[in-house]
């Protein structure tokens, strides 16, 4: 293993100077949902359960647009190891074109119906109103939202990766200033609560949007094109395009769905098992960021070699990545045992939900390096090599055949605490590993998708 880091001199410097600003911005982006919930949660149960169910959902969507985005950048990552900038730009278009689709959509049944999105997961009439106000307000910037995410993962596919990362740390910036503001009703403003945490979101996001497409028309980076050369795409190139990203889709709406089913289980567990399981999440999202980045980079690097036709190269680069993986986790998990109680005093939480949430914090602990190779795997090198329908089939089969059937099980069944229940549920992760090494040791995961497709 460490002959490949030799081997390869180039790596090191490359992974860092791709994968930084990647885990910085990934750490930003993720922030924003990480403060609406930490900062409603000095407020009560009910305020972090109905802000957390909200953002479940919220969550769905963002899958939904992720996978429009990644489905843009796998071909985006092999036609930039070719430098062909016409076929990156025309499936910018197509990404485009999906996203404004989906998030009109999403954004007219969001307005219209959010009381009956919230009831999916809650009986509670608190935390079913208080959503709904949240969920309502959130839904105004999703359009905006959806553009900055394929603009920003366009880039980051052609190694412009610390422009995303500057937007993402100026809107994290402005929704910390006015959720302090807002939530609170701190020098003069009003004290809006949960609305307050919803509108500083939309602000946030705002701000991102316009500093992303402003810049990259200012700095006049490869994708800064007219709408013209943008949605300059063949029925061909689209057909291409929807093989490959219909099982990403399929892939993030599922795994987004299995674990929205999640929540609706401990939803009905109990009210202080998912603020629990809600602040639990929001702690681990954070604590895989570092992952979720490397496996980012991982997309692009690996990517990169496959469309150049350095095969061996590709393979050499992701067993590099794999073993980079396991030394982080195993010391970011054994971090989180030692701290987890300095993070339970951090919330205006029940006795119980204290309880349940220092266990949720072990068990997600003990389970990390299982996420981690499988985030590897998934995000970064099925994905580099347009392995997706591999990927999704893993993905799915996991999530909707062993844990969540697991989880209900261990629930309504056996009434186990919700800590034993999310013990039992990660039987998934090691499946979904298992298989995702077979894959990766038989090679059968790279396809060269450079191949030459007409653009009009």
């Amino acid at each position: 293993m460490i002959e490949s880091f030799t081997k390869h001199k180039e790596f090191i410097p490359k992974l860092i100077a791709i994968a930084s600003p990647i885990i910085l911005q990934n750490f930003l982006t993720s922030t924003l949902n990480f403060l609406d919930v930490f900062m409603v949660g000095q407020l009560g149960e009910g305020e972090v359960a109905g802000v957390g169910i909200a953002n479940q959902i919220h969550f769905l969507f963002l899958m939904f647009i992720f996978s429009i985005a990644t489905g843009a950048a796998v071909f985006t990552a092999q036609y930039w190891g070719r430098k062909d900038i016409k076929n990156i730009l025309s499936h910018l278009g197509i990404g485009i074109t999906f996203a404004l689709i989906f998030s009109a959509a999403f954004t007219i049944v969001t307005l219209l119906f959010p009381g009956a999105l919230i009831r999916l997961f809650s009986n509670d009439p608190q935390v079913i109103e208080l959503g709904t106000q949240y969920i309502r307000i959130i839904a105004i910037s999703l359009i905006l939202t959806s553009i900055s995410i394929i603009y920003s993962t366009i880039l980051r596919s052609t190694e412009n990766v610390k422009f995303p990362m500057v937007a993402s740390l100026i809107g994290l910036i402005a929704n910390t200033v006015l959720n302090y503001l807002l939530i609170f009703g701190k020098f003069g403003f009003p004290g809006l609560g949960v609305r307050g945490a919803a509108i500083a979101t939309v602000i946030a996001r705002s701000v991102e949007f316009c500093i992303i497409l402003g810049f990259t028309y200012l700095k006049k980076y490869p994708i800064a094109a007219s709408l013209k050369n943008i949605f300059n795409y063949s029925k061909e190139m689209l057909r291409k395009y929807i093989r490959i990203w219909a099982p990403v889709m399929g892939q993030s709406v599922g795994w987004a769905l299995g674990y929205s089913m999640y929540s609706v289980i401990y939803g009905h567990i109990s009210t202080a098992a998912l603020a629990a399981y809600n602040i639990a999440c929001s702690i681990e999202r954070i604590s895989l960021l570092l992952f979720m980045g490397l496996a980012s980079a991982c997309a692009i690097m690996v990517g990169n070699r496959i469309g150049a036709g350095e095969e061996y190269k590709a393979r050499d680069y992701s067993r590099n990545f794999l073993f980079i993986s396991v030394g982080f986790s195993i010391i970011i998990a054994v971090t989180l045992i030692f701290v987890r109680g300095y993070i339970v005093s951090f919330y205006n939480l029940s006795e119980q939900s204290n309880r349940y949430l220092y266990y949720l914090l072990l068990v997600i602990s003990c389970i990390m390096l299982l996420r981690v190779m499988n985030i590897i795997f998934q995000n970064g090198i099925l994905r580099a090599g347009g392995d997706t329908l591999f990927s999704m089939i893993n993905e799915l089969g996991g999530i909707w055949v062993v844990g969540v059937p697991l989880a209900a099980v261990a629930a309504f069944v056996l009434k186990l605490p919700v800590y034993y229940v999310m013990a039992i549920a990660a039987t998934e992760e090691l499946v979904k590993m298992i298989a995702g090494f077979y894959r990766f040791l038989s090679n059968k995961w790279i396809h060269n998708l450079t191949k030459k497709t007409k653009i009009v």
